[in-house]
């Protein structure tokens, strides 16, 4: 059987120090570049929560006015005696909304928003087809 050995190539040259003050240099300057990039990034995110929180609490603001006026209304119905059932369903409705902000979960006796419960429907092929 003949012999697996090859004989291996030589190293390669250690790098003269001009080579390596060059890699050196584009070293230190490829990490500037990326604690550059990381400061942005960070800037970036800090100014995107920042949005968030800002739009979060003008949403929480508006549920709040929204249940506010939801109670006034199911005040009124109770005085007046009539419209109670519509009263009741716009407080439910703006109650889980500002349970779901508050809490960060939709209450379980509450039903789904309009917009969502649309969309997670399956569309049901109808009995004629």
């Amino acid at each position: 059987m003949p012999s697996r050995h090859r004989p291996k190539a030589p190293p390669p040259p250690p790098p003269s120090d001009a080579e390596r003050f060059a890699q050196a240099i584009r070293d230190h300057e490829e990490a500037d570049r990326r604690a550059q990039q990381a400061k942005l990034d960070r800037k970036a995110e800090s100014e995107r929560r920042k949005i968030e929180a800002v739009e979060f609490a003008a949403r929480l603001e508006h549920a709040r006015a929204a249940h506010k006026r939801a109670v006034e209304l199911v005040k009124e119905a109770q005085r007046s005696g009539r419209g109670a059932a519509a009263a009741d369903v716009v407080w439910r409705a703006a109650k889980a909304e500002l349970i779901e902000l508050e809490t960060g979960e939709r209450p379980a006796w509450a039903a789904k928003p309009e917009s969502s419960a649309a969309a997670d429907e399956p569309d049901e092929p109808s009995d004629d087809e």
